[in-house]
């Protein structure tokens, strides 16, 4: 088992293993995975420390297999882009002439960027700690039972590891043959199958260390309410302006001349043309400035109903009778894990969001479909933190999030939980809430 520690600088989050032996042994595969920059394993650092050989796995913005499947299943899609990309770090791992036994399949040690899919494995030189059986224990456990491809392939990959008969290329042409037979509809299978074809081009890209992995963590949103309101001017008022300009010349013509029946005719239906360019881009705009308000009134009664919801639990905890448990004296002993409410109230005067702790595990984020629960916050993480019952207690655990995760103004080390208490003020990022 491995001694594993996690650190965190001003930047860059770390993920960082103790020397059991192997580091000092294997120098070359130890300088090859520091010294290299190889796409498909986390970057690694060699630090010594009291004299010790220490491996620093940097882990910026990047999250677990069990982090991001602790609630939700997996299905077919993704475990075959897992196995694909598997087989393409196995093959550029053999350029650098490292053996691809001493990849760390477990899924605490098998990191994703979640923005991207894209998989980064831990490459530690001690072939006894590659675990894939213990990864398959995982994927069993978590695949989705109503995708009958997606179990029957998944226990199909474990019967073959449990009888030592497992050969990744193998596997990879069952998924190749669903691609043919057109077993998918949705034209996913086309997009795996390209990635095949461009293995190759993906080991000379690596080789050559070509590859640059760049942050996109605290990218600033663009205002899009004022580019969208400026392009909607930018077309109406030219417009606008034609069918008044048409009008003045259509006046010119009634004022100095005389006109014959057929020319009237004529200047009738300039005058509807110039109507119509007069008073549809007027029409157009504030029909579109009513919708956009009745969206904001409806918003703000969607609000307006959460809040009656958040607050509305106050009444039913005052009718209810509570039973005593302890009695000391006259004064009955009321347990806070039992009685409190279970959520998260924001203290910030602009967002009113609040967590409700009800439904656990929780966790929450800003990316939409990898969390379950959005905060639209620039200073929250992709996957920020996660809240899970311990017994009668709640955890929250910091999902390796660049702004951090606090409780009580102490801030969590990367994938480290606490437990938290009623009276607790716990900020995500900028968000600060009180627990009650």
């Amino acid at each position: 088992m491995f001694e594993v520690k996690y650190y965190k600088d001003y930047r860059h989050n770390y993920l960082i293993l103790k020397d059991n032996g192997c580091l000092s042994e294997n120098v070359y595969q130890r300088k090859m995975v520091s010294e290299n920059k190889i796409r498909g394993l986390l970057d690694s650092q060699e630090r010594f420390i009291n004299g010790e050989v220490l491996l620093y796995y940097e882990i910026t913005s990047k999250q677990s297999l069990s982090s991001i499947y602790g609630g939700k299943t997996i299905g077919m899609e993704q475990i075959k882009k897992f196995f694909i990309q598997l087989k393409v770090i196995s093959d550029i791992l053999q350029k650098y002439l490292l053996d691809g036994s001493c990849l760390v399949l477990q899924p605490d040690y098998i990191f994703q960027d979640i923005a991207t899919g894209e998989y980064f494995f831990l490459y530690y030189p001690d072939p006894e700690e590659g675990n894939l059986p213990q990864l398959m224990d995982f994927f069993i456990s978590r695949v989705d039972s109503a995708d009958l491809e997606a179990v029957e392939v998944v226990y199909k990959i474990a019967d073959l590891i449990s009888r030592e008969q497992f050969v990744l290329d193998e596997v990879l042409k069952w998924f190749q043959d669903d691609v043919a037979g057109g077993k998918n509809k949705n034209g996913l299978e086309s997009a795996d199958r390209g990635m095949l074809f461009q293995k190759e081009d993906c080991i000379k890209e690596l080789v050559n260390d070509k590859f640059d992995i760049e942050n996109k963590e605290n990218t600033p949103n663009k205002d899009l309410g004022h580019v969208i309101n400026k392009r909607t001017l930018s077309r109406i008022i030219p417009i606008w302006l034609l069918g008044v300009l048409g009008a003045g010349f259509l006046c010119y013509i009634m004022y100095f001349y005389e006109l014959s029946y057929k020319q009237e005719i004529y200047l009738t239906a300039g005058w509807i043309l110039a109507a119509v360019l007069i008073l549809s881009p007027v029409v157009w705009y504030f029909g579109h400035m009513l919708i956009k308000t009745g969206r904001i009134v409806e918003n703000k009664g969607n609000d307006n109903r959460i809040e009656q919801n958040l607050y509305c639990h106050g009444d039913d905890y005052a009718n209810n009778e509570m039973e005593p448990t302890e009695e000391y004296s006259n004064t009955v002993y009321v347990p806070w894990t039992e009685n409190c409410e279970n959520k998260l109230y924001s203290m910030d005067k602009k967002s009113k969001c609040h967590i409700d702790l009800g439904n656990l595990p929780l966790t929450v984020g800003k990316l939409a479909g990898a969390v379950d629960m959005v905060i639209n916050e620039q200073s929250m993480s992709r996957m920020h933190a996660k809240f899970s019952r311990a017994g009668l207690d709640i955890c929250i655990t910091d999902l390796n999030s660049t702004n951090g995760t606090f409780r009580n103004g102490i801030r969590l080390a990367p994938n480290a939980s606490e437990i938290i208490e009623p009276g607790d003020e716990i900020r995500l990022g900028k968000l600060k809430f009180i627990y009650r």
